[in-house]
């Protein structure tokens, strides 16, 4: 990888921005959701409003990962934390909220 060093680092060209996003990780936290919903931890309304918002998002830009999309993943790891999941699903998000904010840096 070649990285243009001249300037600011607003104006660099060449950057490498190949990080991979774990989507299995993100349907597992989606099916894990739904479990909590079904099980009655989280409200029905609540949760299925979340599951679409992270569905749709990951579904927009081409399966590019945007904004939207991260500010639907911590709805989602907020709504796995409270509903009672276990600390490794909400981890697993957690590392997916990284992994999105790396890509569209920020």
């Amino acid at each position: 990888m070649q990285v243009n060093n001249f300037g600011p680092v607003t104006n660099q060209t060449n950057i490498d921005r190949s990080l991979s996003f774990p989507k299995a990780d993100v349907q597992a936290g989606i099916a894990q959701l739904r479990q909590l919903i079904a099980a009655g931890s989280i409200p029905q309304a609540i949760g299925t409003e979340v599951v679409t918002e992270v569905e749709q998002s990951l579904n927009e830009a081409n399966g590019q990962p945007t904004g939207r999309l991260k500010a639907s993943l911590q709805r989602l790891r907020d709504m796995l934390a409270i509903g009672g999941a276990s600390a490794d699903d909400v981890a697993k998000i957690a590392g997916a909220i990284t992994a999105v904010s790396g890509i569209i840096g920020g």
